[in-house]
């Protein structure tokens, strides 16, 4: 993933309407979030599945899954 600074600044320049600006700024923050968001699930998963093949139990697959939030999924 680019750096969003990066992507903020070629949005500003590629835009010329301020309103459509501020739109895909959103949806870039909205997206941007929403990866994040999804990393730190991923890193509180991994010690429960740590802790269960401890126990003796075989995670057979980890299918994605879509969580909605306020600012979409």
């Amino acid at each position: 993933m680019k750096p969003i600074i990066t992507e903020m600044h070629q949005i500003m320049k590629e835009t010329p309407d301020v309103l459509a600006m501020e739109e895909k700024l959103q949806q870039l923050m909205y997206s941007w979030f929403s990866d994040l968001v999804g990393e730190a699930l991923t890193l509180l998963d991994d010690p429960v599945s740590e802790a269960k093949k401890d126990e003796g139990w075989d995670v057979e697959t980890r299918d994605a899954r879509t969580i909605q939030f306020l600012i979409g999924p």
